[in-house]
C-alpha cells in the first residue's frame, strides 16, 4: 500500500476527546484517512493556556475536498459537527485556540508578554472571516448554530 506523505489539515476542533473520535471514524468509514490531534501539551507550555478545544480531527491536505463534500452531505455527521467549535460571525469549522500563529516565534511571544501582564486574554481566531472572539466558559461548540463555512 502506498503511503500517503501529504500533510494534515484540521477539520474541525473539539472539547471533548469522544466527540472527536465520533467524527474521525466517520470518516475512516469513507476511507478518508483521518487523526485526532491534541494540543493540550503545546497550549499548556507554549502558550501558557489553560488547555481547552485541544482535540482537531484532521485529514490529509489532498482528502480535504472529500471530506468538507462528506460532512456537507452525511446528516449524522451534521450532529457531530453542533459540538465543534464554530465562529460565531460565519459559522466557520475553521477555528484556532488560542489565536496564536504557530509558525513565527516572535508574534507568539509577544502576546505572552500581554498575557502575561494581563492586557489581553486567550482568544479564538476564525481563519475564515478573521474574527476574534473569547471562548464562553461552557459548551464552547454552542458560539453558532449556522451552517459551517468551507
Amino acid at each position: 500500500m502506498k503511503r500517503n506523505h501529504k500533510p494534515w489539515t484540521n477539520v474541525a476542533t473539539f472539547e471533548d476527546f469522544k466527540t472527536a473520535g465520533m467524527l474521525e471514524n466517520s470518516f475512516k468509514r469513507r476511507g478518508i484517512e483521518a487523526r485526532t490531534f491534541n494540543d493540550r501539551l503545546l497550549q499548556l507550555f507554549l502558550f501558557l493556556c489553560p488547555p481547552r478545544v485541544t482535540f482537531h480531527v484532521q485529514v490529509r491536505q489532498n482528502d480535504y475536498k472529500r471530506a468538507t463534500d462528506f460532512m456537507d452531505a452525511d446528516k449524522n455527521v451534521a450532529s457531530i459537527l453542533e459540538q465543534a467549535i464554530h465562529c460565531p460571525a460565519c459559522g466557520s469549522l475553521h477555528v484556532s485556540y488560542p489565536q496564536m500563529t504557530r509558525k513565527f516565534f516572535l508574534p507568539t511571544l509577544l502576546l505572552h508578554l500581554g498575557i502575561l501582564l494581563r492586557v489581553t486574554e486567550h482568544e479564538a481566531y476564525c481563519e475564515f472571516c478573521h474574527n476574534v472572539w473569547n471562548l464562553p466558559k461552557e459548551n464552547p461548540g454552542a458560539t453558532s448554530k449556522k451552517a459551517h463555512a468551507t
